[in-house]
């Protein structure tokens, strides 16, 4: 039976029975793996760019899968294609025994003289940019044997893969705060947030911009998003109460089109320093904002099922070792 085929089958229909729950022990984790990635992505095509594998071999996985169990995993009529509850109550365990296994993996490793891991660290892209290869930098000098996959995301798309796994490790502002309170956490650096204008605007003449001058301006900020998701929280977390009569032009989750569309006379700027770093503001002018909340924390977070994990304690230490970009000051967790 071919892949298309299997895939729209019921596995009942296909002689399935139920096993002997020793059958666990013969399970292969890349079965897991293609399993976990189906319903994390919502099918089986999905699934095999994720993974980089062909569409028959996901299949086949799942095939393997659902035979040894003697459950059906995934309901094939829907659409996006979704977990049973079977699927669904062995998902969990999967996720925890993969992890597991990695954990496992390196704790050996971490006895030889050179570490050898794999991890997973997610940020935003003024992170990635300004600050993110220096750690990586430190990381290769102390252990060449541990290797990265790299994600980027908005705050919200952080938080989920901190939270579920997906990534080890991520650079991510305090606030708005986690809804996951069981995550470590340590806090890197302070940053302002600014106001970007051009050159030949009148608040251009002065060293600080006062928040009812912002509030008589249409507004741009980042990121892009629901109130909901924390779209536009440095803006709104900047003008503190008052935010609620903001004038929101434009919401972006990129500070060149944020700076662009500053430049092009859409509003002002509201946006962390740091952002600025990673795009030319040639006839803009950036100024602070007399605001006692016109600031944000940024810290790297990651589970605490990982906390003992060789790779992430590399990663930590690397992390310490780095130089912090030139527009953030340090704080101490």
């Amino acid at each position: 039976m071919d892949s298309a085929k299997f895939e729209e089958a019921d596995p009942e229909e296909l002689g399935f029975a139920p096993r002997d729950p020793r059958d666990a022990m013969s399970l292969q984790t890349a079965w897991l793996r293609s399993f976990l990635a189906v319903a994390d992505k919502g099918g089986f095509g999905a699934a095999t760019l994720a993974l980089h594998l062909s569409q028959s071999r996901v299949s086949a996985h799942i095939a393997s899968l659902e035979h040894t169990l003697g459950v059906v995993l995934f309901d094939r009529k829907a659409r996006p294609i979704c977990t049973t509850e079977a699927g669904e109550l062995f998902r969990g365990h999967a996720l925890n025994a993969l992890i597991e296994l990695q954990r496992g993996v390196e704790a050996a490793r971490s006895t030889l003289h050179n570490l050898v891991a794999h991890v997973s660290v997610a940020s935003y892209p003024s992170v990635s940019s300004t600050y993110l290869p220096g750690v990586l930098r430190e990381l290769k000098a102390k252990h060449p044997g541990v290797t990265v996959e790299l994600h980027e995301a908005t705050a919200a798309g952080l938080e989920e893969m901190v939270t579920n796994g997906t990534v080890d490790l991520a650079f991510r502002p305090l606030l708005p705060k986690m809804r996951e309170a069981t995550l470590c956490h340590r806090t890197i650096w302070r940053e302002d947030i600014v106001a970007v204008m051009r050159e030949d605007d009148p608040l251009a003449a002065r060293e600080s911009i006062g928040i009812e001058e912002i509030l008589s301006r249409p507004l741009i900020g980042n990121p892009s998003g629901s109130v909901e998701d924390g779209g536009g929280f440095d803006l709104r977390n900047a003008l503190g109460g008052e935010a609620g009569r903001a004038d929101v032009a434009y919401l972006t989750d990129q500070p060149a089109t944020l700076v662009a569309l500053v430049r092009a006379a859409f509003g002002i700027g509201i946006v962390n320093r740091l952002a600025l770093e990673t795009t030319s503001t040639e006839g803009l002018a950036v100024r602070t904002i007399d605001s006692p909340t016109a600031r944000r924390d940024v810290a790297l977070f990651w589970s605490r099922r990982r906390a003992d994990s060789a790779a992430v304690k590399a990663f930590l230490d690397a992390q310490q070792c780095a130089p912090l970009p030139a527009a953030v000051r340090s704080v101490s967790s």
